[in-house]
């Protein structure tokens, strides 16, 4: 009986260090945890996911360009860039001349970034998505893919997005938009107060004065989502 309860105690154990530190990636342990966890593999990480210019130039420099027709030369804040996704799918859209500005915590991720991304079209700055360093009004577009869930407080990482984000206007209609994330799956389930339904994600963008708001199937636990914010 009391190898069977060891025995037990450490698979509910080794469940808990799996759900927290691979599933939830450290977000339930605060944003320094999830900092390490990310700086920890930060060399291996584009490998790790695998990502293939092809497939990331489809299903992220397409939709992001689809935003940026009208306005080339836009300066995009890329919130948890990471190793530097979102500015390198960018940089190779041929149509694509504007500037972007990658931010994280983690400053091993950012190192990678630094080496791989133009120096000349993309800032990185290591900081804090729950106090972004910008003024109200200040980017065209903002994008945060992928990370969210992962913050300390997904609604006020949200809130601090929107609220760097310059809106459309009567003489600048193709301003401010959002292109941000939305995880879905059975993992989804595993990671309470950090994901939204569809419905929930909906009303809350309608809340921050969102309007043109999709939310559609993107990546395998993923959805796409998209909304402008509009000076009303």
């Amino acid at each position: 009986m009391t190898w069977f309860f060891i025995l037990c105690s450490i698979g509910l154990i080794s469940l808990i260090i799996y759900w927290q530190l691979i599933i939830a990636e450290g977000t339930y342990l605060g944003a320094r945890v999830v900092a390490f966890t990310y700086d920890w593999v930060a060399e291996r990480y584009n490998s790790i996911k695998e990502f293939e210019p092809e497939i990331e130039d489809m299903a992220i420099g397409e939709p992001l360009m689809n935003i940026l027709a009208q306005q080339p030369r836009a300066l995009v804040l890329d919130v948890a860039t990471g190793t530097g996704r979102v500015p390198l799918t960018l940089l190779r859209q041929a149509d694509f001349e504007g500037r972007v500005v990658g931010l994280d915590r983690a400053r091993r991720m950012l190192a990678v970034a630094r080496r791989d991304t133009d120096r000349d079209r993309v800032y990185l700055l290591q900081a804090d998505a729950m106090a972004l360093p910008f003024a109200d009004n200040t980017f065209p577009v903002v994008t945060c893919l992928e990370a969210m869930e992962f913050m300390p407080s997904p609604h006020h990482g949200l809130q601090e997005m929107v609220r760097v984000l310059a809106p459309a206007t009567a003489t600048h209609p193709e301003r401010g938009w959002l292109i941000t994330s939305r995880r879905v799956g059975w993992e989804a389930w595993l990671m309470p107060g950090k994901t939204w339904s569809h419905e929930q994600l909906h009303e809350l963008l309608e809340q921050l004065a969102m309007r043109y708001i999709s939310i559609q199937p993107w990546e395998t636990i993923y959805d796409l989502v998209m909304a402008q914010k509009v000076n009303e």
